[in-house]
């Protein structure tokens, strides 16, 4: 997963994905819920210093999956990303598999 915010970006690598996940959100929709390991929480926080209402774009397997507008600085390591349900289901398959091979054809 990269991350870029800001002219600036963040490569995550498999084993910084602690958890992922999809959810329903309080207006039921599918929501992408990604906790990132302890190790890497400072380096995405500092990356998201500063963020209220500016894009981030998000990439998993090279790919440009989302560009949400922030709420606030991602400090505690867990964010939420919503946007078309096949696009958060085919990234959290990514995400758990830790692999842009395993799930080509989800």
């Amino acid at each position: 997963m990269r991350l870029e915010f800001d002219g600036r970006s963040l490569n995550l690598p498999p084993e910084a994905i602690a958890q992922v996940g999809v959810i329903k959100d309080f207006n039921n929709q599918d929501t992408l819920d990604v906790t990132i390991a302890r190790e890497w929480i400072a380096a995405l926080a500092d990356l998201t210093q500063d963020p209220q209402g500016r894009l981030i774009s998000i990439f998993i397997c090279g790919a440009l999956v989302a560009e949400p507008a922030l709420q606030g600085q991602i400090s505690k390591g867990r964010f939420y990303v919503v946007g078309d349900p096949q696009v958060i289901h085919k990234a959290a398959v990514f995400l758990q598999a830790k692999s842009c091979r395993a799930a080509a054809n989800s």
